[in-house]
């Protein structure tokens, strides 16, 4: 029977009901017909039939149930409060909140939003949110999760809508095509009940939704409430099943010492000797440094033992195994962990059987870290360019959810291609300019260009047979200062050459002309012939990777789920984990797919501008279509185009930039002069005078075009405007100037560019259940330098909103280090840093906030009782010396780490790398029970596997509430004011980033011989420059 609407007829001058049946060349006719521009809200309608599809709402008989749909004779209200009003009879409310008034009657629902007043609201209105279901379609349409357009275009633009469906009756909801037969499963993927499938975890069957088959959302466990809000799913996360049934209680943790100390590289082989000798074969699990674990006792024991590495030489060990003070693990810890507190984890537990599953690794590949390498196959190498060749590798680890899980990934990291030094000089440090080295002399750019590759990596030196001595393996300090047939040594206290000894020695020298290498201790003058070396195999290098090889890596490593998935099941193959002796011994047996979890997607905010114009993501992404900036700076802009005489630009170009720049500010509301001031500077000292005639004019903008080569850089340019004189700069590169200056990237620039002139590109739609009232949103971040730049210390940067909308703000930058001049994450002058970000506040608002949200990025696990007894500290001093009391919610943003999601369904055309959509949240199942945690994907990967944020709340004393968090961290993805998308992670920690980026080119090209804080005294902004244009910095 038909539910009676009392807004019938005017649902049906908005749209007529589609046919239940089409004909196949009007449905390609459908599917390629433009999206219309997403409407701000539509009345909702019900279908010809009245059958309710779509999001919440009751399907047909033989159907199954999708988003929040109701289960039979159960009554709930899932995913927020009710206030006023009673409940309904049948129908549940999901995902929101309804205020005062009557409940909805029957199976009346609305779901992802709320409704105020408790009735529907005539054609066109909508007030304060989102209303999703939209118009109901005939028994069999396709349903997308948003409102839909008549003859089966979908609508987007803020609502839940998904792709355009191909199938005849029967069809979808919400999701991809579905191919299952008529009547089946709704709004996702078609579950195959074939081995090598994702691992159904939680109950079967129960609600629907986009991302996977849905399942339920399981039970509450541990204390810590969950959110509700958003579109039920599913989808695989890479985490393995752990069966710990056979595992022993206890096992023992054993110290082992090995003397000689060096060379560390045969300690494994050395204690697998020692454990076959010495400890009766005993199972032992060694870490590769100083502890092994066994599930039975060992005696303390020590011995000899010898290893012959591959060149044929013999190394000796003295091997001692010790058991330690506090030798007890307590396996059975894995089991009760979910009773303990957020950060009594039985870490020992973790750390041993992290020993035990990397067993079978060690000996079949290259460690570095958790990651590990297989070797290059033949035929299979992947060339990054300049020697380096990239390897894919296992990455493992133990974490903690509802039970233990392991974690895989795959892993991609360059390590230096083995082969002849000489092959390495000719091939890519001359790029095959020169074939034949006995006769060429290296330029300074060219021993350059080798000294910093072959700087600190291990050589292996093979002895003309006339020597008679096995080759060594050497570790490079350089190049020598002079060629092989100039360079002495002294030798019986007489001076000799490099050639003069080889010659004496009955060996020729090839290329007398090339230098040497300069090995072992740096005190002692070993120099090698090029000739006679050759780079080691397997070398993981603690070094950045140059912009080459970091290209070429991306383009390697940015794969689709489903490739990405198929990497690491070859993996998981190749190390056959469940067939290793030390494995099965501790009686653990890893799954051999993925679990699957339960997902929920949060509603992509409406994005408010000028004269309340709204625009919806779609995807992650919206367009600025006939809008303008929400605020602008009243006032006509002074402005100037400074270019470098080198880049030689011609002045029509420069002036079709003037051009395209006044049209499209033009479009956008962002006053400037109808007159650029266009000039051209010689050098760094001329563009000084520039800056400083510039500033005496009173110019508010300048565009600094930066040349390709031979003038001033971006941090020289930075340094000179921001330190030194004042001035706001907008740097573009003569690369974009001359090929691809178009009205695109003139959009984008200016986007930066009414931010920096203290405007407001966009903001939040006002939503009463994510509106905090009089808050400051905070975000910190710390650069450190590259293992090779430990001269250079650590920057942080921290960024503050000082308005209403979390869309302006202001930066303050610190240079530190740790002790030992090592790096240091805990921010030191965190209290001082807070104060100025509260004076700004005040400046703007005449009061201070009551709430402080802190979004902290760059921190590990084991550091987060660091920033709570530091950092978290520094603000409460910082707000008790203003005598302020404000409500403080700390947000750690982690993204190092390795869980990823994967859709359980063939990619999309539209979604080529298969991703989760934007607003995905996982906060059950494989988040510590016991922890305010949760993953999002907020963001559309552009390439390759898009990685989750994983968010921890440490410090909630205002008791915010877990959904109103989660849509807030969402909602503040979209206010990142250099692109019209969804980032990964909150704004305020993004622009965080950007504050240390900032600082780190304050100081770049400086020779920093003073402390921290002194350094930090001489390179102060300028503070007349900050208090004018505080959001610079973007």
């Amino acid at each position: 029977m038909g539910k009676k609407n009392k807004y019938k007829n005017d649902a049906k001058e908005e749209a007529a009901p589609a046919p239940q049946q089409q004909p196949q060349q009007q449905q390609q006719q459908q599917q390629q017909a433009p999206r219309a521009a997403p409407a701000p809200s539509q009345a909702a309608s019900t279908s010809a039939a009245g059958q309710q599809q779509g999001s919440g709402q009751q399907r047909a008989q033989g159907g199954q149930q999708q988003g929040g749909q109701q289960r039979p004779q159960q009554q709930q209200q899932q995913g927020g409060w009710q206030q006023g009003g009673q409940q309904s009879t049948q129908g549940g409310q999901q995902g929101g909140w309804q205020q005062g008034g009557q409940q909805r009657p029957q199976q009346q629902r609305q779901q992802g939003g709320w409704q105020q007043g408790g009735q529907q609201r005539p054609q066109g209105q909508q007030q304060g949110g989102w209303q999703q279901g939209g118009q109901q379609r005939p028994q069999g349409a396709q349903q997308g999760g948003g409102q839909q357009r008549p003859q089966g275009t979908q609508q987007g633009g803020g609502q839940q809508a998904g792709y355009p469906q191909r199938g005849p009756q029967g069809g979808q909801q919400g999701g991809y095509q579905q191919r299952g037969p008529q009547g089946g499963q709704q709004g996702g993927y078609q579950q195959r009940g074939q081995q090598g499938g994702f691992q159904q975890r939680g109950p079967q069957g129960g609600q629907q939704g986009s991302g996977g088959v849905a399942i339920p959302l399981p039970p509450q466990t541990g204390s810590i409430k969950r959110g509700t809000l958003g579109k039920p799913g599913s989808c695989g996360v890479n985490y393995l099943d752990v069966d710990m049934s056979k595992m022993p209680a206890i096992a023992y943790h054993y110290d082992v010492t090995l003397n000689p100390e060096r060379p560390k590289k045969f300690y494994r082989n050395a204690f697998e000797v020692f454990r076959v000798q010495h400890l009766n074969n005993k199972i032992a699990a060694f870490d590769g440094r100083k502890s092994c674990y066994s599930v039975e006792k060992l005696p303390n024991v020590s011995g000899e033992v010898e290893v012959v590495d591959r060149h044929g030489r013999t190394v000796h060990y003295t091997i001692t195994v010790k058991e330690t003070d506090n030798s007890t693990v307590e396996l059975s810890s894995l089991h009760n962990y979910m009773k303990d507190k957020i950060y009594d984890k039985p870490m020992r537990a973790l750390q041993c059987l992290e020993v035990v599953l990397a067993a079978p690794c060690n000996m079949r590949s290259i460690r570095a870290g958790r990651s590990f390498f297989k070797t290059s196959e033949n035929g299979a190498r992947v060339n990054l360019g300049d020697g380096y060749e990239a390897l894919v590798g296992l990455y493992q680890s133990f974490v903690l959810g509802d039970k233990p899980f392991v974690n895989v990934d795959v892993s991609h990291k360059s390590f230096p291609i083995s082969m002849p030094v000489t092959e390495y000089i000719s091939t890519y440090a001359l790029n095959g300019r020169q074939s034949d080295l006995r006769n060429y002399t290296l330029s300074h750019w060219d021993l350059t260009s080798i000294n910093s590759f072959i700087r600190g990596i291990n050589i292996i030196y093979e002895p003309p047979k006339s020597f008679g001595t096995a080759p060594r393996v050497y570790k490079v300090n350089g190049l020598s200062p002079q060629i092989a047939s100039q360079q002495k040594f002294e030798l019986d206290g007489k001076a000799m050459t490099i050639e003069a000894y080889f010659s004496s020695r009955n060996y020729k020298l090839q290329y007398p002309k090339m230098q040497c290498l300069h090995v072992g201790p740096p005190a002692k003058n070993i120099y090698l012939p090029i000739e006679l070396c050759r780079i080691e195999e397997g070398q993981a290098l603690n070094r950045k990777d140059g912009a080459n090889q970091v290209s070429a890596m991306i383009k390697f490593a940015a794969t689709s789920t489903t490739e990405r998935k198929n990497k690491i099941m070859n993996l998981l193959k190749y190390f056959n984990h469940n067939a290793d002796p030390t494995v099965s011994r501790f009686g653990i047996h890893i799954a051999g797919d993925f679990i699957t979890v339960s997902t929920r997607c949060l509603v992509a905010p409406q994005l408010e501008y000028n004269n309340s114009n709204f625009k919806g993501p779609m995807n992650g992404s919206w367009y600025m279509e006939r809008c303008q900036f929400l605020k602008v700076n009243q006032k006509s802009h002074k402005w100037a185009i400074l270019n470098c005489e080198s880049s030689r630009i011609p002045y029509a170009k420069l002036g079709e930039m003037e051009r395209l720049v006044l049209n499209q500010a033009r479009n956008v509301n962002v006053l400037l002069e109808p007159k650029a001031d266009i000039r051209n500077f010689r050098d760094e000292r001329n563009l000084d005078d520039h800056f400083k005639e510039l500033k005496q004019k009173q110019y508010d903008l300048l565009f600094v075009i930066i040349p390709s080569r031979n003038g001033p850089t971006y941090d020289v340019i930075k340094q000179k405007a921001e330190l030194q004189h004042g001035i706001l700069t907008q740097c573009i590169k003569q690369n974009n100037v001359e090929r691809r200056l178009n009205s695109q990237l003139v959009d984008n620039v200016l986007l930066k560019v009414n931010s920096k002139l203290n405007g407001i590109n966009h903001k939040i739609k006002d939503d009463p259940r994510t509106k905090l009232p009089n808050v400051m949103f905070l975000g910190a971040d710390v650069a450190h330098p590259s293992p090779d730049q430990r001269d250079i210390p650590s920057v942080v940067g921290v960024a503050a909103s000082h308005d209403p909308f979390g869309a302006s703000y202001n930066m303050q930058y610190r240079l530190q280090c740790g002790g030992g001049g090592g790096a240091r994450e805990e921010i030191e002058d965190m209290d001082g840093i807070v104060a100025e970000h509260l004076r700004v506040y005040h400046q703007y608002h005449k009061r201070y906030p009551d709430h402080i949200i802190y979004y902290r990025d760059g921190v590990s696990d084991g550091q987060f009782m660091k920033i709570k007894n530091l950092e978290l500290k520094g603000i409460y001093v910082a707000c008790a010396k203003l005598g302020i009391k404000p409500k403080l919610c700390c947000v750690i943003v982690v993204k190092r780490h390795h869980t990823r999601f994967f859709p359980t369904a063939p990619p999309h055309p539209r979604n080529k790398f298969n991703n989760v959509d934007p607003g995905t949240v996982v906060d059950r199942t494989i988040v510590h029970p016991n922890e305010m945690q949760f993953f999002m994907v907020s963001h559309q990967s552009i390439q390759g596997t898009a990685k989750p944020t994983r968010y921890n709340v440490i410090e909630n004393t205002g008791n915010l509430d877990i959904d109103l968090l989660q849509q807030l961290t969402y909602n503040l993805c979209h206010m990142f004011p250099r692109c019209n998308r969804s980032v990964s992670y909150p704004a305020p920690a993004y622009l965080a980033h950007l504050a240390a980026a900032r600082g780190r080119v304050y100081i770049s090209g400086k020779k920093l011989v003073r402390s921290p804080k002194e350094e930090y005294q001489r390179h102060l902004i300028n503070p007349d420059f900050m208090k004018m244009n505080p959001m610079y910095f973007v």
